[in-house]
């Protein structure tokens, strides 16, 4: 079968914006995964807190964290898989959720209800979602995604080269992306929102990063690493890195900048990651023995950034098929230390990093 054939059978065309990627639930084929996650970062610096949502459709039957979960596909609007909400609080992650659900996707609203009761809902348009989960009567958290208007339209990601459009909100505090295309002869696509949200959250009231993504296709499993540090002044720093050469474009990915003082975007390349421990000497592998992350890197116009990391907790899902392990680690970062300089000048001047975030995927048997 001629690749593009593979990725027609793989993945439908890409998506036209995030309303219809949010807003739409394809039917499912062999090797195909999909998901809808976001992820809310507390700025404030007094007891921070974080809540991440994942809903996880599969084209067959897993095992995640050793419980069995099955996927069904009743119609192009109604589908039944797992549904997880976890929160960082106390200076600990803990699981609310970890339930099948059924979902409804139609224009305009998306709605899963787990076995337990929860509810996950979004409605309203880009770039303005409305997000809620309750716990029966309950509402935990109630909140919008915060932004200027988008009105410059997409354009191609430099850093990429696989279809990729980037967006930026008029005033720079979000900026969205609608991609294509992870790997050489396998499809997939994803669309993301990253902005501000305000809302409230266990009934106080809460404001903060968000991080909006659905995605499809097989190149949702790769392995992967990702660092998001977050800044009170909505500034972010966004590092991703494919460590499979043969599986996509090439190493690393991206590595940027968003300056909301300047309003640019700045680049970053000959990346170094690491993780060390207390007992642990420098390695690339996440394991129970470390506790830091060490990232750096340089641009092309002189730009150079460094950061140290602390893992304050972490939260796994372990995705279980045929005997072949998928663990999508998700950890909560302080940054201890974190330089940025161009042309002289300090980006880190008057900024506060606040609860940021990371991530490390890969594969185990």
């Amino acid at each position: 079968m001629p690749p593009s054939k593979i990725k027609d059978w793989m993945v439908a065309g890409l998506w036209e914006d995030m309303d219809q990627a949010i807003y739409s639930a394809n039917k499912l084929k062999l090797l195909n995964g999909a998901y809808w996650f976001w992820l809310m970062s507390d700025y404030n610096r007094n007891n921070p807190r974080m809540l991440q949502v994942l809903v996880s459709q599969g084209a067959f039957d897993y095992k995640l964290n050793d419980k069995h979960f099955t996927n069904k596909q009743y119609s192009d609007e109604k589908f039944a898989c797992y549904c997880g909400i976890w929160e960082y609080r106390d200076g600990k992650v803990s699981d609310l959720v970890h339930d099948s659900c059924d979902c409804t996707v139609t224009p305009g609203q998306f709605l899963c209800v787990t076995e337990s009761g929860y509810e996950i809902s979004i409605t309203n348009s880009f770039p303005s979602y409305d997000m809620i989960v309750k716990n029966r009567d309950l509402v935990v958290t109630k909140f919008r995604s915060v932004t200027s208007k988008f009105n410059g339209g997409y354009v191609q990601n430099p850093l990429v080269s696989y279809p990729s459009g980037i967006a930026y909100s008029d005033d720079f505090d979000a900026y969205a992306r609608n991609s294509r295309g992870f790997q050489y002869f396998v499809a997939s696509k994803m669309s993301d929102l990253f902005a501000t949200c305000e809302g409230e959250l266990f009934k106080r009231d809460f404001k903060g990063s968000f991080w909006l993504e659905r995605s499809l296709g097989f190149g949702s499993t790769l392995p992967w690493k990702i660092v998001m540090v977050n800044f009170s002044d909505k500034s972010r720093l966004w590092y991703r890195y494919f460590p499979s050469k043969i599986l996509n474009y090439g190493t690393p990915l991206e590595f940027i900048f968003d300056d909301m003082v300047t309003k640019k975007r700045y680049h970053f390349s000959e990346m170094k990651f690491k993780y060390t421990g207390s007992n642990h000497g420098p390695t690339m592998k996440l394991g129970p023995g470390v506790d830091t992350i060490h990232l750096s890197a340089s641009g092309d116009q002189g730009e150079k950034i460094r950061l140290t990391a602390k893992i304050l907790d972490r939260h796994l899902y372990r995705y279980d098929v045929a005997r072949i392990k998928f663990n999508y680690n998700q950890l909560v970062l302080e940054v201890d230390e974190i330089e940025a300089v161009v042309d002289g000048t300090d980006l880190m001047q008057g900024k506060e990093q606040t609860l940021s975030y990371g991530e490390d995927a890969y594969f185990s048997l």
